[in-house]
This record gives C-alpha cells, sequence and structure tokens, in this order.
C-alpha cells in the first residue's frame, strides 16, 4: 500500500513539476514575443469585428492596426513566394509537384496547413526558416535577421486572418495543447 502512494506522489510530483514547467516556457515565449497586452473588457473586444477580436498568439491580441501592419510585411516579405492573397506558390495546384518534382510554398489561407501548427511552431518556422526535405519542397529562407521579434508576430498574425474561425479556434487549442504538454 505505501509503495502505491508512493508512485501516486512522484505521479503527481511529476505532474505539478510538467504544468510548472510548461507555464515558465509558456511565460518565456511570450516575454520574448513582447510581452502581454492589456486585458481588454467584453465590450471592447466586441467593438471590434470577430475576425479582429479573434486574431491572438499566445496571450496578445491583435486590432485592425497591427493586422494592416501584418498584412503589409507579408507583403513585402513572403508574398513572393506565398502569394499576396496566401493562396501558395502555385495556386492552381498548390500541393502537386512541379516540373521539379518539388511542392511549392504553401498556401496560408483556408485551403493550406499552416493552422494546423502551433504558436511556438509557427514563429520558429518564420524565425529558423523551414525545416523540411528540400529533395521534395522548396527552401523557406529563415527571416529572424530580417524581421524583429515584433513583426514576425505580426505577419503571423496577418496569416490567422486568412484562416476561418473554426481554424482559428483548433489552432489556438493546439497551441494550448502543446504548452500544457511541454516538459
Amino acid at each position: 500500500m505505501d509503495d502505491e502512494k508512493g508512485q501516486i506522489a512522484w505521479i503527481c510530483f511529476g505532474l505539478l513539476l510538467s504544468g510548472v514547467m510548461g507555464s515558465c516556457f509558456v511565460l518565456a515565449l511570450i516575454v520574448i514575443s513582447g510581452g502581454v497586452t492589456p486585458a481588454r473588457s467584453v465590450e471592447e473586444k466586441m467593438a471590434h469585428s470577430d475576425t479582429m477580436s479573434a486574431i491572438q498568439i499566445f496571450d496578445q491580441f491583435f486590432d485592425s492596426d497591427q493586422l494592416t501592419r501584418g498584412r503589409e510585411i507579408y507583403l513585402q516579405n513572403c508574398a513572393a513566394c506565398h502569394g499576396a492573397e496566401g493562396r501558395g506558390q502555385f495556386p492552381e495546384a498548390p500541393f502537386q509537384p512541379d516540373s521539379t518534382g518539388r511542392i511549392g510554398a504553401p498556401p496560408h489561407n483556408d485551403t493550406g496547413h499552416s493552422w494546423h501548427h502551433s504558436d511556438v511552431l509557427l514563429i520558429r518556422y518564420v524565425t529558423e526558416g523551414g525545416f523540411s526535405d528540400l529533395t521534395r519542397f522548396y527552401l523557406m529562407p529563415p527571416f529572424g535577421d530580417v524581421l524583429t521579434d515584433e513583426q514576425i508576430m505580426l505577419v503571423i498574425a496577418h496569416i490567422k486572418t486568412l484562416w476561418t474561425d473554426e481554424q482559428r479556434a483548433r489552432q489556438r487549442q493546439l497551441t494550448i495543447e502543446e504548452a500544457q504538454a511541454s516538459p
């Protein structure tokens, strides 16, 4: 019986420790990303369109001015490959290999898969560049030395405007689950 209680105690301790470490990880990412915006009242959130209030990275919400800046940065740095409207490098066949046998830059709109990735991974992709098989995909260059952390967040916030409400909700849940599971 004592062994069983001891095992349960260690399991509880492990769960508590992983929760604390996961919270520290999320807090560190928030600090790196520029901090937390002040909490908004329900009325302030409702004053924005549904799309505007739904754009969130970690605990930061983005207003229409920030989303406009994000679109401008996206157009200057990302649209050449991903398309101005986020339809991908080859919008007519975004997931089909071209004559080189490689698949082009993916769409970031609601037909793409960007929303399948957590905030942490999206930031990593933009900062470090793509980390895919170069025989099957074109290389995405790193933008960590080109864009500031704030600009990267604004670009990702803009990309989230291209998704459906359901996709944003699912991506948000994925981000939360990943943070909770981080050791």
